[in-house]
């Protein structure tokens, strides 16, 4: 996910954290800070208790998405990150379940830790007097991260793909359809009805609390049942269509996929020659850089920034270029969907494809658009 920065390793995956969860940050620690200060804790205290809550939140939403990525490697479905956002989690996988059963047990992981931890949360409230009706900070964010967990295992339970609810929806419709794209289908427009009723719920909420004026749920509430519904609803929608163009991927490979048009440049060529051939009047910005067709490695327009221009003319390519046991590469019997996993997980606008030593094409981000499209157009 894009505007992220990487934080640890756990088990072998990346934890990432988007820019948008300083927004989450900041309303749940005031939210928890009010809660406080009405509950008559001093300033101090209270914002102590709000900082803990939030750094609680993130620990249990990454529990969760841990739970989820355990099930997934065990299953032989590699993980690759976990990034979490101002709307909670997302664990980025290489590849879908290939069973029923297989979607089920990873989808199921994460409800049951979240729940886990909400119960021994509770359970330590409880046998530490938390119902004794006395005041007591800790006993209070214990309460606090209990709660927080029920609803997050109990509202990541209900029926709408994807979130767990929705998926072991499609993981039944499959199992009795035998149809996978059309068990997602019908999750999703489960999802989308789900996200729409939330939507209602929450600007009814808002609606009756501006004549009102009181109740058990407030307009903020209501606001934040319209965003988790509006986005619930939206996440559907686009997670069925990322389906449809996996399955679309199925049977691409990189030899279908490549483009050959690409530009190769030798080692010694400068950098003033690359600049003023290629790059001004072309607008090309990635060069393969082979000798009689090996391949040496890649040279691009970042690298040569790197280069006071003042020295373009005396550098060459091979001298600035990523070489070749460093870059990416794919072999033209690499699968559509691998292609496309490594473009996200590293973030590249194409990838060299290599046979025997031999750059023999390149697969954009495009040239795989323009391969997805003319299969399917075949199809018709």
């Amino acid at each position: 996910m894009g505007g992220s920065i990487r934080l640890v390793k756990v088990l072998g995956i990346d934890i990432r954290i988007h820019y948008s969860w300083l927004l989450i940050f900041g309303v749940v620690s005031y939210w928890v800070y009010t809660d406080f200060r009405a509950a008559e804790y001093s300033q101090e205290l209270s914002a102590l208790l709000a900082v803990g809550a939030s750094a609680a939140l993130f620990l249990c939403i990454l529990a969760h998405e841990l739970a989820h990525s355990v099930v997934a490697v065990r299953s032989g479905i590699p993980v690759r990150s976990i990034t979490l956002f101002v709307l909670g989690g997302v664990a980025s996988i290489s590849r879908e379940a290939e069973r029923p059963g297989t979607e089920v047990l990873m989808a199921l992981a994460g409800p049951a830790c979240s729940l886990a931890i909400g119960l021994a949360c509770g359970a330590a409230w409880f046998a530490t007097g938390g119902n004794d009706g006395e005041v007591s900070a800790y006993r209070d964010l214990l309460f606090w991260v209990a709660s927080l967990n029920v609803m997050l295992g109990g509202f990541n339970l209900l029926p709408g793909f994807p979130m767990d609810g929705g998926r072991v929806l499609r993981a039944a419709i499959w199992r009795i359809t035998g149809d996978y794209r059309r068990a997602t289908r019908i999750a999703s427009v489960v999802g989308q009805a789900l996200g729409w009723l939330i939507a209602g719920a929450g600007a009814g909420v808002v609606i009756a609390y501006l004549f009102i004026g009181s109740g058990p749920l407030d307009a903020y509430n209501g606001l934040w049942f319209i965003l988790m519904g509006l986005y619930l609803s939206s996440i559907a929608s686009s997670s069925y269509r990322q389906v449809v163009l996996r399955e679309a991927m199925r049977g691409i490979t990189a030899a279908s996929a490549m483009a050959s048009d690409f530009m190769t440049v030798p080692p010694g060529m400068s950098l003033l020659q690359i600049v003023r051939d290629y790059v001004e009047p072309n607008r090309y910005r990635s060069f393969v850089v082979a000798t009689d067709g090996r391949f040496q490695g890649v040279v691009n327009v970042e690298n040569i920034r790197r280069v006071p221009d003042s020295r373009w003319g005396v550098t060459t390519a091979g001298s600035v270029m990523t070489p070749a046991g460093s870059v990416v590469t794919a072999t033209p019997e690499d699968d559509g969907l691998g292609l496309a996993a490594k473009m996200d997980q590293f973030r590249l606008d194409g990838i060299p494809v290599v046979r025997e030593g031999t750059v023999v094409g390149v697969v954009t981000r495009g040239s795989l658009a323009r391969a997805v499209q003319m299969r399917a157009r075949s199809e018709e």
